[in-house]
This record gives C-alpha cells, structure tokens and sequence, in this order.
C-alpha cells in the first residue's frame, strides 16, 4: 500500500477526491511518520504561495501548511500529532529503552605517564602553560562553591516548587557567570556578544560546572537531596540535572582541567542544538572573533590532551566529552519544554528567567 501512496505523490495532478475513491482513506507518508508539529503550531502554519502546493515525495517538505492540510484531507486524525509533552515523554522513554540495552561502560582512563618515563613528548609551549594555569586560577577563583552564608546543604530532602529550585541555585549561576567574564577573550568582545553568548550557553554548561563542584570529597552538593514539585508528571527536575552532571564525573575524576577548558570552547559556541536557540538565533556582531577564540582553545586542549594521555586516547576521551554534551543538549531541550509548561515560572528570578531564556 505504501507503493500506492507514492504512485500518488508522484502524480501531482491526481485530486484528493479521485486519491480517497482509488486509495480509500489511508494514512500519508507524512502521517505514518507522526509530522513533528504540535496542533498548536499547526494552526499558526501559513503557505507562502497559493494555499494549494503541490506536494509529492520530493517536494513535500517545502511547504508545512499544504501538507498538513492534505494529510487532513485524506483522513489524518487530529489525535495522531502529539503535543509537545507527549513528544517530550516519547523521547524519555526511548531515551531510557536504549540506555537499557546498551547499558553505559565506565569510562576507561588511560594510565597516567610517569614523570620518570623518558619517552613523554612535551608538546606544549610554556606559554600554552601559563595560559592554562590562568584558567584554572581563574575558574578556582570565581566559581568556587558558593559561602555557607549563600547556599546550603542539608541530609533531608527538599521538596521545592520550580521557582524556589532555580532562585536557589542563583549563586551557582552568579558565581559560574563571573568566571566567563573574567576570561580576557571575552572582555574583547562587543557586550552585546558577551550577554548572547550567556543566555544561550550557561544553562546547557551549569551540569559541566556542577560535575566540578561535587567531585571533592568534601562537597557539600553530595549530600543535598531535592526533590522538584508542581512540575508535569512529577518529574524530578534536580534528579535530571544530577544525572546529566554525573556523566561528567568520570572526566573530572580523571582530569578536571580537561572539562575546565572544554567548558570555556562550549562557551564560545554560537549555535547550540537547542530549539530555542535553532528558531532565534542571535546576531553576533563579531563572530569571525568568536570562532577565533573558540579555535585557539580547542587547539589547547587538543594539545593538553596529546600531551596527558596520548593522540589515540585522546581521540577517544574527546569524542566521548563531545558525545555527552550534545545529548546533554537534547536532554536540556526536554527540561525547558517542562520549565514553560509550568506555573511557577514567573516566580523565578528575572535574573534566572534570562539565563533559562524566559525573557
């Protein structure tokens, strides 16, 4: 059958009567692959030309709104689009299938060289050096855990609405946010530059940034226990923050400096996968020294990297950090549908509110 739908695709002049008479009603290659709009978007859908596209296998991307309407035409159920929620819990649980199939291994550290072993190659440059004794002063500096006076701890569980979980972690974000504006490469841009450069990287970079913070023994983010209310399904929001951080763990324990300067080229990223950030790009207005920066520091690390543990180890530690950052990014994708599905938000702070993309 799935022939005969695209013997009708291909014929562009067949009518969507004469297609129901000789087909009956049938679902279009665009229904049996669940299109991705939500009913709300699909309403807000406009065909840029007549209202009456042709639409054929190969042209039938080019326009939404005359392909959701013939899928309409033919029989398509409304029931069938998923709203965006559904959507949401449908990649959850996908998500947590193929996790259960392929359970993830322990990250392998390749053996640290002795300083003995006459055979190391020293590859950086002494400039290279300080350059990243800079960095890590820097994130030590300004990023550290927040005073006691500021943040704390406790061994009970916290149950808190949404606002009260992001009002709370405004120190982390304040504290995170001063490191990034004290880097000198950041200082050199336009400040229109630096805030985009904020509001869209900090949320997806605060799990990176947490990974830091809890590894010491002494952390007092090991002992704290929350629990997120009010929000759609009960979901946990903290439980997905603690688990998105927990992936970085291994990195850290290894080497913290590695995370420490792929956190700063995440940064410096002026196109996260994110559908925010996809359908509202920011207009920098100095990219070309973005990208410059964002270069020079995956050059270091790439040479840090080569230096500590070897190119063909670190060819795999840096596609494994890479990995896990752009499925961190799906992941944080989820959370802001959930964030704006709730009615706390207007309770978080603003300041929070422009870091999560609120405002």
């Amino acid at each position: 059958m799935e022939d005969s739908i695209d013997e009708y695709l291909d014929d562009a002049n067949l009518s969507i009567p004469d297609m129901i008479k000789k087909y009956d009603v049938l679902m279009t290659n665009g229904e049996k692959k669940k299109p991705k709009h939500n009913f709300r978007c699909v309403n807000e859908l406009h065909c840029r030309v007549s209202g009456n596209c042709s639409i054929t296998v190969e042209t039938r991307r080019h326009c939404s709104s005359c392909r959701i309407k013939k899928c309409f035409a033919v029989g398509m159920r409304k029931e069938s689009i998923r709203s965006e929620q559904e959507k949401f819990m449908k990649r959850l649980q996908l998500n947590k299938t193929r996790r259960s199939r392929c359970p993830e291994k322990t990250i392998e550290v390749p053996a640290l060289m002795s300083l003995g072993n006459s055979s190391i190659v020293m590859i950086l440059s002494p400039t290279d050096r300080t350059h990243i004794n800079n960095v890590t002063h820097c994130y030590d500096q300004f990023s550290g855990e927040p005073s006691s006076s500021t943040y704390c701890s406790t061994p009970e569980v916290l149950y808190l609405r949404i606002d009260e979980f992001f009002n709370r972690k405004k120190p982390i974000f304040i504290n995170f946010i001063s490191y990034f504006k004290h880097l000198p490469e950041l200082q050199t841009l336009h400040v229109d530059d630096q805030v985009s450069l904020i509001k869209q990287n900090i949320r997806l970079l605060i799990p990176l940034n947490y990974a830091i913070l809890k590894t010491p023994i002494s952390s007092k983010f090991r002992s704290t226990y929350i629990q997120t209310v009010g929000c759609i399904n009960n979901i946990n929001l903290h439980h997905m923050f603690q688990s998105l951080s927990n992936s970085f763990v291994d990195f850290v324990t290894y080497d913290p400096i590695m995370i420490k300067l792929l956190m700063i080229i995440l940064f410096f990223t002026t196109n996260p996968l994110t559908t925010r950030s996809i359908y509202d790009a920011a207009q920098y207005k100095q990219l070309d020294n973005i990208k410059q920066i964002q270069s020079s520091y995956t050059e270091l690390l790439w040479l840090y990297m080569l230096e500590k543990c070897g190119e063909q180890n670190a060819i795999i530690l840096f596609t494994r950090m890479i990995t896990k950052y752009l499925y961190l990014q799906i992941i944080i994708d989820g959370i802001d549908s959930i964030i704006r599905m709730n009615n706390d938000i207007h309770k978080i702070d603003s300041l929070i509110q422009s870091f999560l993309q609120l405002t």
